[in-house]
């Protein structure tokens, strides 16, 4: 089978973290020819001397999602595809603003578009909130003209697109998310490996807890800038990994010195930091199905989440959660697993029983071809 792998739109978040975990997974998983287009940021991160003779890489150096440049980039992907002929394309996160010849699946995990009621709109401005309502419009858009079946990370996420999109259920699949197979390999834990990032020296009493994220409305980064200040007589650090603008624009001066920004960093980077810290938060407000989550139970850290259904669909009695719209509540449940070693050792155990329902990375990529040959051999 002839497959064209499609990631040209994907350049930050989680949506790298699952291209790169797919890709690498087909080195060891069969022998169909792979032709792969590949964005800045995931050639980046890629080790092309692991794949062998039967893929092929093309470097697609804009996304087709910039409108100045779609045209451009549309024509170049049409001519790579014509001149590859797939059996199918897959698109492992779109919308891909690009409609293949071939059969489309199409990979969605924008959270934003099919829970419109979430209370993560009401943290935007007004002009920020009709933005993002005319910017759903515009996804939704391309998602019915240049896909023919999709892929998403929950049933609950499966079932609310295809009722926005008035498409038959038939045409939705579900692969769940999970950590990749990074963290599986103790090579980044060491610190002769190029990818480690060692933080400074952490003393005894200090307590430091790891949140993994860009800063997009949604992930709600304010509320540790907020909570920080009811954490002034704890010895508490926060990690994260965003960019410097993000930062200066996020904390402000009086809370700085709890944080520890190591900027954006690649997916093979993230086991060093997961294993550098006691505890870790997430304080979304919208999530389809973060890898936070069980990045932190394969790393045996205990999970501070935000209380949504979302989270506790994902992470049962596996997290200790806050209300995250609440700085104070939010504190004093970072207070509270601070200072409960049991609490910690509990949150661990029941992550570790909970990674066992969630998929592999390599179940993860097996279903992603499983259902490629379906829409292939046209058994739907």
């Amino acid at each position: 089978m002839k497959i064209l792998i499609n990631t040209s739109t994907l350049y930050f978040g989680g949506g790298v973290q699952v291209a790169l975990s797919f890709i690498n997974e087909l080195i060891t998983l069969d022998t169909n020819e792979y032709h792969i287009f590949l964005s800045l940021e995931i050639e980046r991160q890629l080790d092309k001397k692991l794949f062998g003779n039967n893929f092929n890489f093309y470097i697609i150096d804009k996304s087709p999602s910039k409108l100045l440049t779609r045209k451009k980039i549309v024509s170049i992907l049409n001519n790579f595809e014509k001149e590859i002929n797939p059996d199918v394309v897959f698109t492992v996160f779109g919308p891909a603003y690009w409609r293949p010849k071939a059969l489309h699946l199409l990979g969605f995990a924008d959270g934003w578009v099919y829970n419109p009621d979430s209370i993560a709109f009401d943290r935007l401005s007004f002009f920020r909130r009709i933005k993002m309502r005319l910017a759903i419009k515009y996804k939704l858009h391309y998602l019915h003209r240049d896909a023919d079946f999709y892929v998403l990370e929950t049933n609950d996420a499966a079932s609310k697109l295809s009722t926005m999109m008035k498409k038959n259920k038939s045409n939705f699949f579900v692969v769940g998310n999970t950590f990749s197979n990074v963290f599986s390999d103790t090579q980044y834990l060491s610190e002769n490996n190029k990818y480690y990032i060692k933080l400074p020296a952490k003393p005894d009493d200090e307590f430091r807890l790891l949140y993994v994220a860009h800063n997009h409305p949604s992930k709600n980064l304010s509320i540790i800038n907020k909570a920080i200040k009811y954490l002034q007589n704890y010895n508490i650090k926060f990690i994260v990994t965003i960019d410097e603008q993000s930062y200066t624009e996020v904390f402000d001066v009086g809370s700085r010195s709890k944080v520890i920004n190591v900027g954006p960093v690649p997916q093979y980077s993230c086991p060093s930091l997961y294993n550098q810290t006691d505890a870790v938060i997430s304080t979304s407000l919208l999530e389809t199905f973060s890898a936070v989550y069980p990045e932190s139970m394969k790393m045996k850290k205990p999970l501070l989440s935000s209380d949504f259904s979302f989270a506790r669909d994902i992470c049962g009695d596996s997290a200790l959660y806050f209300d995250a719209l609440d700085p104070k509540d939010t504190s004093e449940k970072i207070i509270m697993i601070m200072n409960d070693k049991t609490l910690q050792e509990e949150l661990v155990k029941k992550g570790i029983n909970k990674l066992q329902t969630f998929e592999t990375a390599q179940t993860r990529a097996k279903k992603y071809l499983d259902i490629i040959k379906i829409i292939k051999d046209c058994k739907i």
